[in-house]
């Protein structure tokens, strides 16, 4: 039995294979979020082309030319309006995306708490957040809980989703951030789209002790990584605390 996904790409699709149990849940949500993606038409899913559930392998479509955000975004503008699109997709994610009883598994416990409870996407960063440059549309891949975390969870704190999106923005970075701050202005308009479109008052309290929390948790992991990310810990931290302090202030004052 697999544990850790495994990938295989031909031209049209993408074979992928690991714990049947798992799998058969990411086929699941991927199924159910399409469906939300076509409805809500902020984001599209790559279909569900064949599964089997025995062998836990999954074929889904393969869209020519994807480019994840991380590979497609520019820092300013451009980023920080295509991060309130993507604030907005989320948050349709979080009000329509349900699964059935058996597919109910809690947040690991360090990431409970707060901002209510929704089915999570699970592993919503740069990575698996994508463009497609014919379309210029959300393209939202991945539907399995980060393995970094167990590759197991599907439902807990909304916040969990939301601060997992800024994480991978604030710890992926480049020579830039040495000399700027191009974080927290994309941050922020994901927040504004995210809130906007799912019109639930926000908790500044809330949102800003999770996510110091969240942190916390992680900074020790932090010390693990390659030798070159080791340089930028200090500046990554700094952007993370003032990112941590922009989520005490009022996001619609």
């Amino acid at each position: 039995m697999l544990n850790k996904p495994h990938l295989r790409m031909t031209e049209a699709t993408i074979h992928k294979s690991g714990n049947p149990r798992h799998m058969r849940i990411e086929v699941e949500k991927s199924k159910r979020a399409r469906r939300i993606g076509k409805a809500s038409g902020l984001f599209r899913v790559p279909k569900v082309v064949d599964f089997d559930e025995t062998r836990g392998v999954a074929v889904f479509e393969r869209v020519p030319g994807l480019q994840t955000l991380r590979r497609a975004a520019v820092w300013g503008p451009e980023y920080e309006a295509l991060a309130e699109r993507i604030g907005a997709a989320l948050a349709v994610i979080h009000r329509d995306l349900t699964l059935p009883p058996d597919m109910v598994i809690p947040l690991p416990e360090d990431f409970r708490g707060g901002g209510g409870e929704v089915f999570l996407h699970g592993d919503f960063g740069i990575k698996n957040i994508c463009l497609d440059p014919a379309t210029s549309s959300l393209v939202i891949v991945d539907w399995q809980f980060t393995d970094v975390h167990g590759g197991k969870a599907t439902f807990g704190s909304r916040y969990f989703d939301i601060i997992w999106f800024v994480n991978t923005l604030l710890w992926s970075p480049t020579p830039r951030y040495l000399t700027s701050d191009p974080v927290n202005p994309v941050a922020r308009r994901f927040l504004e789209g995210y809130y906007s479109t799912a019109r639930i008052p926000y908790d500044a309290k809330g949102i800003s002790s999770y996510a110091n929390h969240f942190f916390e948790v992680k900074r020790t992991a932090r010390r693990q990584t390659s030798r070159r990310h080791r340089l930028f810990l200090p500046r990554c931290q700094a952007l993370t605390q003032r990112f941590i302090r922009s989520l005490r202030k009022d996001l619609f004052a």
